[in-house]
C-alpha cells in the first residue's frame, strides 16, 4: 500500500477573526486541535469516477496512484466515503503533534511593523515576514525592483484586519519597465505562490526565487542575461488571509486551502474537510462551475457564489490584464499567435506534476497544445525522475475555474501549474519539514524557473535555433594520461543567443582500451559541471556515445569544455573528437 505523508500535523479549527492592521503580527488566539487526521485511498479511475468523487465535496488531494485518489479527513470520513458508494481504505493515520502556540505579540502600533524573521513550523515565513522581505529587497536593490500593491485581501476590504496583495517586478530597470501596461518593452515571466494557503513549499520557493535573482544580477551570467532582457514578476502569497489562518496553528499548521471569506458557510466546523472560504483556484470565469468544483460552501473546492466573486481573484485578473495583451480568440481551440510573449506559473503542492490548459476538460485541446506540451516535457526533463506533465484530466482529474485556464483563456499567455513535492517520503505533503526546502525543493525548482523565464520571449515561436547554434565539433586529439590529471577539449559557441536546450546533445568519441577507467564531464562557460559518464567496471574499448544533457539554465554562448580523467592505471587513451549541439 502506498503511504502518503500529507503532513505531520493535524488540522485545527479555523479562527474567523482578523488581525488588526495591514500585515499585522501573528494572532494571539490559538486554535483547538482535534484528534488524528486520516488519509483514505479511494478507488477513482480517471474519468467519471474521479469527477464523481470531486463533486461530493471530499478533500481530494492532488495525488493519484494508478486508479486511486486520496482523501483527507477525520475518522468518520471513511464512513462518508462508503455511504457515497466508494471503496476506501485507510492509507495513513496522522496523529496530532505536540502543540506550541505562536508567541504573543503586542497589538500596539509601535510594534506592529512586520518582522522579516518571524516564522512558524520550523522556519516557514509568516505573512508579516514576506511583506518585510519585499520591502527589504526593494530598498537594497532599487535599480532592479519595483513593488506593486495590486489590491486588498477579503478581510482588509471588510475592515477586519487582512493584508495588501503585493507583487514585485524584478529586472534591470530602464524606461518603461515594470509599468502596468501590456505594451511593455520586455517580455514578462510571472510566478506566484500560496494561492492555496496550506501549500507552504510554494511561498518558500517564491522567497528564494526573489533572492536568487536580486543577489545574482552581475555575478551569475544566466541571471544577468535574464534580467537584462525580461521582467520577472513574483507574487509570493496570493492568498494572505488564508496563510494567516494556516500560521495560527504554529507548530501544528491548519489545513486551510481557501481564502477567509466566511459570507457563505460561516458555520463550517473548521475540520480538514469543512472550512470557510472560497477556493480561489476554482473561482475564475474560465468555465466556472464545471467539473472538479463544489457548490457547498464548506467544501475545499467551493467555487464561490459566482464567477470571479472574490476580491483576490479580481485583483489577480486585473494585474494580469495590465501585464499582457489579449492575443487569442474566444473558442477553446483558438491558438494565440506565434509572436505572443509571456509565461505564467502558479506554484502548488504536491505530487510532482506539470499541468497546462485545458484543465476543465482533458478531451479539449488548447490551440497552442503542441507548444504547451513541449514546454511541459522540457520542464519534466529538468525536474527529473518522478515528475509527470500533461493536462490535469490526463494525469489527475478535470478541474474548472482554475487560474491557469483563465490566463490562457482570457489572454492567450502560456500558463502552467506546478505541483511541487513528492507523493511519499519525508518531504511529501502540504507541510514538509522545513529542511526539505533548501535540501530538496529549491535545487529542483530553480532550474525549472530559469527555463520557464527564458521561454517568456517566445513560448509559441518556432523551435529553430538562432543563427550560430548549429552543431559544433572539435576533432583535435587530446592525450589522456594513465591515472593522471583531467584533460579538456574546448568548443566555443558564439552568436547563439538565449539558453541551451533541456535536451542538448554531446557526441563523444574517445579511444581507450578500458573505458571503465574514464570519468567524462561537460563543463559550461560559467564553470558548472555536468557528469556524462562515471567510472565503473566496463572492460570494453572506446567511447562512441551521444549523451543528452539538460543545459536549460546555461547560456549557449561561451567556451564549453569536455573534461576527461583516467582514474585507474594500466591504460591510456585519446579524446578523438567530440561535438556539441546546444
Amino acid at each position: 500500500m502506498v503511504s502518503i505523508a500529507v503532513a505531520i500535523a493535524a488540522a485545527g479549527a479555523v479562527i474567523t477573526g482578523g488581525v488588526p492592521g495591514t500585515a499585522g503580527p501573528l494572532p494571539v488566539t490559538t486554535a483547538a486541535q482535534p484528534g488524528p487526521t486520516y488519509v483514505y485511498k479511494v478507488h477513482a479511475p480517471l474519468g467519471e469516477q474521479a469527477q464523481n468523487l470531486l463533486s461530493r465535496g471530499f478533500d481530494v488531494l492532488e495525488q493519484r496512484d494508478g486508479d486511486s485518489l486520496f482523501v483527507l479527513g477525520a475518522k468518520d470520513e471513511g464512513a462518508r466515503l462508503q455511504q457515497a458508494g466508494f471503496t476506501a481504505v485507510v492509507d495513513q493515520v496522522l496523529a496530532p503533534p505536540e502543540w506550541t502556540p505562536p508567541a504573543k505579540k503586542s497589538q500596539s502600533a509601535a510594534v506592529e511593523a512586520a518582522d522579516i524573521n518571524e516564522t512558524f513550523y520550523g522556519g516557514y515565513r509568516t505573512v508579516n515576514a514576506h511583506h518585510a522581505h519585499l520591502d527589504a529587497v526593494a530598498a537594497q536593490y532599487p535599480t532592479l525592483t519595483t513593488l506593486v500593491d495590486y489590491g486588498d485581501s477579503w478581510k482588509k476590504t471588510q475592515g477586519a484586519g487582512g493584508y495588501d496583495l503585493r507583487a514585485i517586478c524584478i529586472t534591470k530597470l530602464n524606461a518603461g519597465d515594470c509599468a502596468l501596461n501590456p505594451n511593455a518593452p520586455k517580455p514578462r515571466f510571472f510566478v506566484m505562490g500560496q494561492l492555496h494557503a496550506r501549500e507552504l513549499t510554494t511561498g518558500d520557493v517564491a522567497w528564494r526565487w526573489i533572492d536568487h535573482l536580486t543577489a545574482g544580477y552581475g555575478t551569475d551570467a544566466s541571471v544577468t542575461a535574464l534580467l537584462d532582457t525580461t521582467e520577472v514578476w513574483v507574487v509570493p502569497q496570493a492568498n494572505p488571509d488564508g496563510v494567516n489562518i494556516v500560521q495560527q496553528g504554529g507548530n501544528s499548521p491548519i489545513y486551510q486551502r481557501k481564502n477567509a471569506n466566511g459570507t457563505n458557510g460561516s458555520n463550517c466546523s473548521g475540520s480538514a474537510s469543512s472550512q470557510l472560504g472560497v477556493d480561489l483556484n476554482r473561482n475564475t470565469s474560465s468555465h466556472w462551475g464545471g467539473q472538479g468544483t463544489s457548490s457547498q460552501p464548506c467544501d475545499q473546492t467551493y467555487k464561490g457564489p459566482s464567477a470571479d466573486s472574490e476580491v483576490e481573484t479580481k485583483a489577480l485578473q486585473a494585474l494580469w490584464r495590465s501585464l499582457y495583451k489579449d492575443k487569442r480568440g474566444t473558442a477553446p481551440g483558438d491558438a494565440a499567435p506565434a509572436d505572443t510573449t509571456g509565461v505564467v506559473v502558479s506554484m502548488h503542492s504536491y505530487s510532482n506534476l506539470i499541468l497546462f490548459p485545458w484543465g476543465y476538460d482533458a478531451s479539449q485541446k488548447a490551440g497552442n497544445d503542441a507548444s504547451l506540451r513541449k514546454m511541459g516535457s522540457d520542464l519534466q526533463a529538468i525536474a527529473g525522475s518522478g515528475w509527470t506533465s500533461g493536462q490535469p484530466g490526463e494525469v489527475l482529474y478535470n478541474a474548472a475555474g482554475a487560474t491557469d485556464d483563465w490566463v490562457y483563456d482570457d489572454l492567450g499567455v502560456a500558463s502552467f501549474v506546478w505541483e511541487i513535492g513528492p507523493s511519499s517520503g519525508s518531504c511529501s505533503g502540504f507541510f514538509p519539514t522545513y529542511s526539505c526546502q533548501a535540501g530538496t525543493f529549491w535545487p529542483k525548482v530553480k532550474p525549472m524557473l530559469m527555463y520557464a523565464a527564458t521561454k517568456a520571449t517566445s513560448p509559441y515561436g518556432t523551435s529553430t535555433p538562432p543563427t550560430g547554434c548549429d552543431k559544433k565539433t572539435n576533432d583535435t586529439d587530446v592525450a589522456i594520461p594513465d591515472r593522471g590529471a583531467a584533460v579538456t577539449s574546448t568548443i566555443t559557441i558564439a552568436g547563439c543567443t538565449g539558453n541551451a536546450s533541456a535536451t542538448s546533445q554531446v557526441e563523444v568519441h574517445i579511444k581507450h582500451t578500458y573505458r571503465g577507467d574514464l570519468v567524462v564531464d561537460l563543463v559550461a562557460p560559467d564553470g558548472s559541471s555536468y557528469r556524462l559518464k562515471a567510472s565503473g567496471n566496463d572492460s570494453a574499448d572506446n567511447i562512441d556515445t551521444t549523451y543528452t544533457a539538460n543545459l536549460a539554465t546555461e547560456l549557449r554562448d561561451g567556451d564549453w569544455k569536455l573534461k576527461v580523467q583516467d582514474v585507474a592505471s594500466q591504460d591510456v587513451g585519446t579524446i578523438d573528437t567530440w561535438s556539441l549541439t546546444v
